[in-house]
């Protein structure tokens, strides 16, 4: 052995580069800094000591022509994310290795990066399959899912959550119904995997169904009487967890809609307004976990004279946000919004207007928190100042601020023509986030004296301007009639759904609106009644 360099200096013509560092036990070698250049003269016996063992580490684990020392292995290796373990049961994995047929498992019990246990070598040629999984979601290795070793990168699997949808309504013998829908949307055509009579325990003249995740479940809400509240936990597959529990029961009184919001540090909120010789607006705190309630229901305004009406709820972070309608028995309209924790309410925002006599009717408040911006979303129908209603708006505010913006008026959509005494109109929102850059919002058309919706539509909303897109409408040619009556919005990791009910036609559906160029690429018959009959369907969707 005559020399090693470090130096880019050729001795005899000869090169050996070595990246990263290694150990020469027989040169004593301890130690080493970045990757060198070291010169080898071509007579030096370690040259030949060095290139006559193929399995020497500077070249890798390659193994030699006898196959007395191993080949090189890596491994194949996982990410996961989206996945929900709720329910105790692992995301399986099978490895097969088409190489040597070999096969091993792997199961992963939470999102991030993984290993299969035994390293491949490298080429071999392998290929990953999904086992069993929670239900109520659907996984998918999205990139591959097959490869070679050494060469092919991390296989990546994404989980999301199926569509929940709960329907409520009156069937044409006025017997209350309830039921809950498990919708798989991870392909086309979508399937229904779960479909749910709910026992509503009464006779409420509206179920007025709400439907909130919690991370872990959803909790369905619903009117079992006029006087009553009552709410009901179920997994992410739509198994029932525990008992149907109360969260409100009142004397004497006639409850309206119900809506609820979750709280991360473990309780949610709900809001109602109800009727009775003292008309109120009220919340009640519960435990996220058990359904336990959190002190007693809170009164946020009364009175013996004024109606409340249609609250919505948000968490926004720090504290809860709602707003309903309140109309005075003078007739004065107006929307209130009250923020509040866990004793009492503040009220932060009154909003009314007035065109020469009249107040106009500000109505169906829909509230939605995205990132630090809270956005309200309301109806408002028009006059002529003198008691003519003549068009209806849809309206927004962000983040209540005293001025609104109009989004869309309305003045005679398919034949409600409130200027010929046909119909008051009234614009009722829903909104959900469907990007960074767009919110997208449903809305239902209603004609109050024709009894009817006429359409229900969307339209996107853009970010940060608050700057509608165009409309698209959705009551005729995807619906077997064009008289639609409730909606409501979600949006996922790629796509929007709408669940809207049909009580023409005794239909639910199911649509997917892009949120990009405002069409429609899928249109799902999710549930039919034609026996009994679909009147006043009420929809929400998570």
């Amino acid at each position: 052995m005559k020399r090693f360099l470090n130096s880019n200096k050729t001795v005899n013509g000869f090169y050996l580069l070595i990246h990263g560092c290694f150990l020469l036990s027989f040169l004593l070698l301890q130690g080493c800094n970045s990757a060198k250049a070291i010169s080898i003269d071509a007579s030096s016996s370690a040259l030949g000591v060095l290139l006559s063992d193929g399995d020497f580490g500077i070249f890798g684990n390659l193994g030699n022509a006898g196959g007395t020392s191993p080949a090189a292995t890596y491994p194949v290796n996982i990410s996961l994310s989206g996945y929900v373990n709720v329910t105790s049961n692992d995301l399986n994995l099978t490895l097969s290795n088409s190489t040597d047929s070999t096969t091993q498992t792997l199961a992963l019990t939470a999102n991030g990066s993984y290993s299969f246990s035994t390293e491949l070598n490298i080429g071999d040629s392998y290929s990953i399959t999904l086992g069993s999984y929670t239900q109520g979601q659907t996984c998918s290795i999205s990139t591959n899912a097959s490869g070679t070793a050494g060469t092919t990168g991390s296989a990546t699997i994404v989980c999301e959550r199926q569509l929940a949808i709960a329907a409520g309504w009156e069937n044409n013998a006025t017997v209350p119904v309830l039921r809950l829908f498990g919708v798989d949307h991870s392909s086309s055509p979508y399937s229904v995997t779960k479909n749910l009579s709910v026992t509503i325990g009464g006779s409420p003249s509206s179920v007025d169904p709400e439907l909130v995740w919690n991370g872990t479940n959803y909790l369905l809400i619903w009117k079992s009487a006029n006087t009553t509240i009552k709410g009901q936990f179920y997994d992410i597959s739509l198994t029932a967890v525990g008992s149907t529990f109360t969260i409100y029961n009142g004397a004497s009184v006639t409850i309206g809609k119900v809506s609820a919001a979750y709280n991360p540090s473990g309780e949610f909120a709900v809001v109602w307004t109800e009727a009775a010789s003292i008309r109120a607006a009220k919340y009640q705190r519960i435990n996220s976990s058990t359904g336990a309630l959190i002190g007693t229901a809170t009164t946020l305004a009364s009175s013996t004279s004024n109606n409340y009406s249609n609250a919505d709820i948000v968490w926004d972070g720090s504290i809860y946000y709602t707003t309903f309608k309140q109309s005075t028995s003078g007739s004065a309209n107006s929307l209130l919004t009250y923020s509040f924790l866990a004793a009492g309410g503040t009220l932060i925002r009154t909003y009314s207007k007035t065109t020469g006599a009249d107040s106009l009717s500000l109505d169906y408040p829909s509230l939605l928190v995205q990132g630090s911006n809270t956005w309200l979303f309301f109806s408002q129908t028009e006059t002529d100042g003198a008691g003519n209603v003549i068009a209806s708006t849809l309206k927004s505010a962000q983040n209540f601020a005293t001025s609104t913006s109009t989004i869309k008026t309305e003045t005679n959509p398919y034949y409600c023509d409130p200027a010929n005494s046909s119909g008051d109109q009234y614009m009722i929102p829903s909104a959900a986030i469907a990007s960074s850059a767009n919110l997208l919002v449903s809305y239902d058309l209603f004609c109050a004296d024709m009894g009817v919706y006429n359409e229900v539509s969307d339209l996107s909303i853009a970010l940060p301007s608050g700057t509608p897109g165009a409309v698209t409408n959705y009551s005729y040619g995807q619906m077997a009639t064009g008289a639609t009556m409730g909606s409501s919005i979600t949006c996922r990791t790629n796509y929007c759904f709408m669940s809207v009910g049909d009580e023409s036609a005794n239909y639910l559906y199911l649509f997917d609106p892009d949120p990009t160029n405002g069409g429609d690429n899928s249109t799902m018959n999710l549930y039919s009644d034609t026996t009994n009959g679909i009147e006043n369907p009420k929809t929400v969707i998570q």
